[in-house]
């Protein structure tokens, strides 16, 4: 088992509404490029928000996360969480990904978490609670 095993958890902004074809393209590239670097993750993708979960070995997943960083399709990038995992919890999706709609009921007690309330915290926990009620 490595000890450099990681999980990042951050949410952005798309630079603009993404149609399903641009979003599938996305995911096409990101797969592709996910199963060759060994990263697994979710992404969801709700009124032109994200929220990614991605794990793998230290020195790439950072490096990937700065790809990240500087991609110009989003912006607003918070990382949310960032920490040390002994197992993969997203082992089965090189990207899981799922386009969000306002009444999936697997939204529910995570209303807050996509609104346009600037007050509202994010906590990270919560963050990687509603990745994970999508992982299914």
């Amino acid at each position: 088992m490595s000890d450099t095993l990681r999980q990042l958890v951050y949410i952005s902004s798309g630079e603009h509404p993404f149609s399903e074809l641009e979003l599938s393209n996305m995911l096409a590239s990101m797969r592709k490029n996910n199963e060759e670097i060994g990263v697994t993750g979710m992404l969801l993708y709700k009124d032109g928000d994200f929220i990614q979960v991605i794990e793998g070995e230290e020195d790439v997943l950072y490096p990937l996360f700065d790809v990240i960083c500087h991609d110009h399709r989003h912006y607003s990038i918070v990382e949310l969480m960032r920490k040390s995992i002994t197992k993969r919890q997203f082992s089965n999706w090189s990207m899981g990904f799922h386009h969000i709609n306002n009444d999936d009921p697997r939204l529910a007690g995570f209303n807050r978490f996509f609104s346009d309330d600037a007050n509202h915290q994010i906590d990270p926990g919560e963050a990687l609670n509603l990745l994970l009620v999508f992982r299914e």
